[in-house]
């Protein structure tokens, strides 16, 4: 009896314990998963996200809810988004801004893109591309940097402001083809494109969007040409092969999230980046899917990061607080 009575206090005091380790171990995801954009809505951040999340919901049985939280180029999402647990309950939507771009220019900015996350996927890009207004001379790329050669310091290029790809690609360039150039700053693609029309600037290197029909498109910045955008040369078809400058997007989650999950999201994601309806609604808003695995992504922040430093630093930019 006394045998009896100890092994039925010992399956008191361990029952506890077995159901509190089932509770522990539930299967992911079993609670709604946050993913947060780094820019506002209507953004192609924005509109990655919500496509993404829509399918994510339909595939894992859960809600995914899209939260923007925009300001300050993307750091304020990033800075949340690392200090979150790594429990696969919080993503983020970011952009090569945020991820690169940002820490080389603010030193303010409080995460590191390659110690404080863990890479899920790459999602796509939008090119950047070289313009010139519909009554412009130049029909070519080399067309622009013959007429800058020749008539030294005379050459504008507009951007849509210090330390955004459009500024970074059109010093790249400028560089690779040394030439010189009047790199004049807007807030946003609009103002430049209504300049290039009036023919009031000679260049504009910007993010391919809406509007971009109104001006002559020289080249793109992609490595190949995008689907919608056949006929486009690329820079690197140029003869300016290290002007590789798209603005990416990509899917985080804070650093330590387990290798599973990580498998788990990868897996989804790219299956719904090769569907055909989605490379066909994302070409329509001038977007190039990409996709592939964790160490893609990781290598593409890491080199990203050793290409744009140099040319920050060479042209001293800074976030001016």
């Amino acid at each position: 009896m006394r045998s009896f009575a100890r092994l039925a206090k010992l399956i008191v005091a361990v029952l506890p314990l077995a159901w509190f380790g089932a509770a522990s171990a539930q299967p992911w995801p079993s609670k709604p998963i946050e993913l947060v954009a780094a820019f506002p809505a209507g953004s192609a951040s924005d509109h990655a996200a919500r496509a993404i999340a829509r399918d994510l919901s339909s595939v894992l049985g859960q809600p995914v809810v899209v939260e923007n939280r925009p300001g300050s180029g993307g750091a304020i999402a990033s800075a949340a988004v690392a200090k979150a647990a790594p429990d696969g309950y919080t993503l983020l939507v970011t952009a090569i801004g945020p991820a690169v771009l940002r820490p080389l220019i603010d030193e303010k900015v409080t995460y590191d893109t390659i110690n404080d996350f863990t890479p899920i996927v790459l999602v796509g890009e939008t090119p950047n591309v070289l313009v010139t207004g519909p009554k412009s001379h130049f029909s070519s790329v080399q067309d622009v940097v013959t007429f800058a050669k020749r008539s030294p310091g005379q050459l504008t290029i507009g951007h849509p402001g210090a330390g955004t790809m459009g500024h970074l690609a059109a010093l790249l360039f400028a560089a690779e083809a040394g030439i010189s150039a009047n790199f004049v700053a807007y807030q946003g693609s609009p103002l430049i494109l209504s300049d290039l029309v009036g023919g009031h600037i000679d260049l504009g290197s910007i993010a391919y969007g809406g509007g971009a029909g109104a001006v002559r498109i020289l080249a793109v910045t992609t490595e190949e040409r995008p689907r919608f955008l056949p006929d486009v040369p690329t820079m690197k078809e140029s003869n300016f092969p290290n002007v590789i400058a798209s603005t990416w997007h990509a899917v985080l989650a804070p650093a330590g999230l387990a290798p599973d999950v990580v498998s788990t999201l990868n897996r989804a994601i790219n299956a719904f980046l090769k569907k055909e309806e989605t490379r066909m609604q994302f070409a329509a808003v001038g977007y190039g899917l990409l996709g592939g695995t964790p160490e893609r992504l990781r290598a593409r922040i890491a080199a990203d990061r050793a290409k744009w430093s140099v040319v920050i630093r060479s042209a001293k930019i800074a976030v001016d607080h």
